[in-house]
Formats: C-alpha cells, structure tokens, sequence
C-alpha cells in the first residue's frame, strides 16, 4: 500500500520563502508509485492549511489565496497520527505515514514542530526535538562539539537586554577585527554582520537582536568554508565534500541563495586526505549529538589544514541544485531517490525497525 506522506512548507521563520522554494522541488521529487502526497502549509502568521492546489502557487507564494486552503490541526491523539481537516459542515481525519517538514530556522528546524509531530504520534523526515533544538544554538552545539576535541571559533554571548561592554572591550584586545556578531538562534545567516571597527559593534548588535534575545560575538576565522552531507540513523552515509569559494566579506542570506559572486565547489577543492578528515570529523558530530535522517554540517577550512567546526542544518536548503542534495550524489543518492531513502528512514526510526541500505540511483 502507498504511504501517506505530508508535506510541510512555509512557516513563521524569516527563512519562510526559502521553505518554498525547498517544499516545491520535494514536493515534485516524492515518488508517486509509493506514496500519496498531501500539502501542508504554515502561514507567516502561524496557521495551518491543508493546501490542494497547484505546486506552483507555492514557489510562487500565492499558493495562501488559493480557495483549496482549508484549516487543519494535529489530533493529539498517538493512536490516530495525522490531522483533523475542518471542512465547512464537517470535521476529516486524514492519516499521515510520514511528514517531511520542510522548514527552516524557527519553529520549524529548532525542535519546535518535531515536538508536535511527536505528541501526535507522526513519523517524520529529520532529527529529533533535542536534536534540533541543539543544532538551533550556535553556542551549545559549539559547547558540545568541542567536547570531542574538534575546534570552534573563540566567542562570547549575552543577552541582548544586558550588554557586556567591558568583556566585548577585552575579546576585541585579545582577538583583534574582523568579527562576526550573530543572533544566537536563526539560520541562513539571517541577522549575521561582520564587523571591522568599534564603531559598527553596536549597530551590528542591535541588527542582530531583531531575530533573538542572545547574541553571540566570534573571532572571524580566516580560511575557506566547506560542508558535508550525511544521511542514516545508527548507520550514517557520508556523502561529499564541498567549498565556498567568496568574493565578499562573507557567505550571508544573499549569497546562499543567489550567488552573486560566490561559487560552490563540488568537489571541493582539497587533497583526498583532507577531505576524509573533514568527513571523518562530520561524521564523529553527527553521531554525538544523535542526528537522524539528515544534516549538513559545515566547517571553516584553514590554510595550515586546521579544522574549526562552523555549523550543523538539520534541514539545509532543499531544491535539487541545493548544497546538501548536490553532496549526497557522491554518496550514490540522486535527487528522487534521497527524497525517497529519507522517507524509508523516518519510518524506520520510529518504529524501530533495524535499518538496510536503501538503492542508490
């Protein structure tokens, strides 16, 4: 029988149209001969719709006017594992396998929806709610990551009603400019300035205070940034190895998702023994800090081959040409056939089952 597979798009994260355009190529990517498809968008504003029109509205963000938009609500109910959908004179229970939450940042990639998903019995495509939350931190994943004797970038964070002035003073003494100032919690680099002088410290706090109540401040690493793509459970399949090659001061929101003048390299441009370290670095993340079903964990490079632990996405960009997809074709996985390991492997997590190696294509 097919399985039931809900796609969830949108969102109330800044990072809400990068959710589209993501969902939209998933969407087109699920296999139809194993699985039936229902969409489920989340408003700016927090609201649920069971979405029935066409997947272009959702690229396209219009895709909240279509009249198909009908209210849905998750039945907290483990027995039943889907949503009520209201309907006009009546109340629907629609059943869901497997959700693949294509959300990112807040509320969606922070441990916030896995949350529901769980309470509502829902299987689903991704790490799990500690997990999530954890990778949502930039100061407690670098904490824990640290740990297993893999270096980060030396920081300091506070809350952004109670600023540190002497302390910012004596981490700039003791690392010099530039410096990168970041909301603790949001992704895509959303709210990130580099800074150069005193002088653009405050703005670039208050910049990053819009998208969190703690701000971290973090001595810019000199060296190119590479990422690695993995997916399994108890059993990770590293994939590739890919660098960032920039000509502008940093890899922001801009960048990622327009390349002005960033290339990506996929291969990434290092020797076969640097690149096994970084996998076997990734690889040693994923596993302590529990990762399931996917991630992308980022490092910067630097030109003595010293490793500094930048990032974990727990759901990176999505479309067919984004980085994570790309870094898994090395691994065996074209677009459809990850699509479909990755809905194999959230059923697989939550029912226990012993995992198999899915047929790469």
């Amino acid at each position: 029988m097919k399985k039931q597979i809900a796609v969830f798009f949108g969102g109330e994260s800044p990072e809400y149209e990068v959710s589209l355009q993501s969902a939209t190529a998933v969407i087109r990517a699920v296999d139809t001969t194993k699985n039936d498809v229902i969409l489920i968008g989340i408003t700016q504003k927090g609201k649920w719709y069971l979405y029935e029109g066409p997947v272009e509205a959702i690229s396209d963000n219009k895709w909240e006017q279509h009249s198909s938009c009908t209210i849905v609500s998750p039945i907290m109910d483990k027995s039943e594992s889907g949503v009520y959908v209201h309907r006009a004179i009546s109340i629907e229970t629609c059943k869901i396998d497997v959700a693949i939450p294509v959300l990112h940042g807040q509320n969606g990639e922070d441990g916030t929806i896995q949350g529901v998903l769980d309470l509502a019995g829902i299987n689903y495509v991704g790490c799990g709610v500690f997990t999530s939350a954890l990778c949502s931190d930039k100061v407690q994943v670098q904490k824990l990551v640290q740990n297993l004797g893999i270096q980060v970038a030396p920081s300091i964070h506070f809350d952004r009603e109670q600023i540190p002035h002497i302390r910012i003073q004596d981490f700039i003494a003791q690392h010099d400019f530039p410096l990168f100032i970041k909301p603790v919690r949001a992704g895509s680099s959303i709210g990130i300035s580099m800074v150069a002088n005193k002088d653009a410290i405050m703005p670039a706090i208050k910049h990053a205070a819009q998208f969190d109540t703690e701000i971290t401040i973090e001595k810019a690493i000199q060296g190119s940034e590479v990422g690695c793509g993995i997916i399994g459970n108890s059993k990770p399949i590293v994939g590739g190895v890919d660098e960032i090659e920039l000509n502008s001061d940093f890899f922001n929101f801009t960048e990622k998702y327009e390349l002005l003048s960033a290339q990506i390299h996929m291969p990434a441009r290092i020797p076969l023994k640097t690149k096994r370290y970084i996998q076997k670095a990734a690889r040693a993340i994923y596993m302590a800090i529990h990762c399931e079903g996917l991630s992308r964990i980022d490092f910067f490079l630097q030109e003595d081959g010293q490793l500094i632990f930048n990032e974990v996405n727990t759901m990176p960009g999505f479309t067919e040409h984004s980085r994570f997809p790309t870094l898994m074709k090395e691994a065996g996985y074209c677009y459809e056939t990850l699509i479909q390991t990755l809905i194999e492997l959230a059923a697989e997590k939550r029912n226990g089952v012993i995992e198999h190696e899915a047929t790469k294509g």
